[in-house]
């Protein structure tokens, strides 16, 4: 039976130097870990490009009794790991894996998701949680690193160091609704509007089963519908109308730091498509001009993207985007080249003076 008793263990890495252990522990667990384990690899693989600041760190806690880095991934395994760089806002500030996420079944339907716990398990799984929140909470406030850090006061209401607020990003479902229900202070994103939440179904990849580029396009340059295109990059006079066809909000040295792919016009070298692979490895912001839409221009830059770059993260052969529920037509491109809903996460704004009150 387990001791709940016994308090966590928490241990703090820079993300370039994280223990091969804990590593190995991660990878046992795919690709539920992917979002906070790929977000490590952008850290290493990236560092020169900025991929890790003065403040990032990977924060591991874990169970004493039942845990064991050398282990497998087994069940036995009670430990939450996450990457944390609170400079980041506007983007995602923690990203978090909690081995809650193994003890769900239905995990694709919000209505039909089944948790299995035996006794005592929840309780260390939210303890967990709340140790791993309670110690950013007590992180000094940065104060000058970051793009969007003097951006804070102004969108999430922030009046000096009385209201701290961070983004959590690619939330698992099971994790969102048990730090609601252990009176964490959550909220939905700017993005979710008038949906009730910001849900997004996880959609996973294997590099091996992507589709070949169709035809004339596995070319550097190619014609279609009277139009020559050509392949390129995304680059810095491209990042105003990149981030003037989203409405998430994206950073300019984000944008410029992760792998893209564009596709240009041959006769004005203008960008008409695009996408990016996230700090976390996802497909993102992909966006095809209205005038080149049905052409298959999205989903060849989706296949180029992934193919082409996720070998810079990691070898394990996954890719993945994150598609809002309500997105059919992007869930039928992800389909289309593959792609399988494994489970649903979201984004989440957490008040961190709520940690003080939270319910174990």
């Amino acid at each position: 039976m387990l001791n709940t008793a016994l308090p966590p263990i928490l241990e703090v890495y820079h993300p370039t130097r994280v223990p091969d252990p804990v590593l190995s522990l991660l990878q046992a667990f795919l690709p539920q870990t992917l979002p906070v384990l790929r977000r490590i690899q952008f850290a290493k693989n990236f560092a020169e490009r900025g991929g890790t600041t003065k403040s990032s760190r990977v924060v591991h806690v874990y169970h004493p009794e039942f845990y064991n880095p050398a282990d497998d991934g087994s069940q036995g395994q009670y430990f939450v790991t996450a990457y944390v760089d609170l400079t980041r806002w506007p983007e995602t500030q923690v990203w978090l894996f909690s081995s809650v996420e193994v003890k769900v079944s239905g995990e694709t339907s919000l209505g039909c998701m089944r948790v299995t716990l035996y006794e005592g398990e929840g309780r260390v799984h939210d303890g967990l949680l709340g140790g791993l929140f309670g110690f950013i909470a007590g992180l000094e406030w940065p104060e000058s690193e970051g793009e969007g850090v003097e951006e804070i006061k102004k969108v999430v209401g922030r009046k000096g160091k009385e209201e701290r607020k961070i983004l959590v990003g690619s939330i698992h479902e099971v994790v969102r609704r048990r730090m609601l229900a252990m009176g964490m202070g959550l909220e939905k994103t700017e993005v979710a509007g008038g949906q009730e939440w910001e849900w997004d179904y996880k959609f996973l990849f294997r590099i091996e089963e992507l589709p070949e580029l169709e035809g004339e396009m596995r070319q550097e340059r190619w014609e279609a519908n009277g139009r020559g295109f050509y392949w390129d990059t995304v680059k810095k006079e491209d990042v105003k109308l990149v981030k003037s066809r989203t409405g998430i909000d994206r950073q300019e040295a984000t944008l410029l730091m992760v792998p893209s792919v564009a596709v240009r016009l041959g006769a004005t070298d203008q960008a008409v498509g695009w996408a990016f692979l996230g700090l976390d490895g996802t497909v993102m912001t992909l966006h095809v001009e209205e005038p080149y839409r049905r052409l298959g221009l999205g989903k060849a830059i989706a296949i180029k993207l992934m193919r082409e770059h996720l070998g810079e993260y990691a070898t394990d052969g996954y890719g993945a985007a994150d598609v809002w529920v309500g997105n059919e037509k992007s869930q039928g491109l992800c389909r289309a080249i593959g792609g399988r809903t494994r489970w649903i996460v979201s984004w989440g704004i957490l008040d961190l003076e709520s940690i003080q009150n939270i319910k174990l």
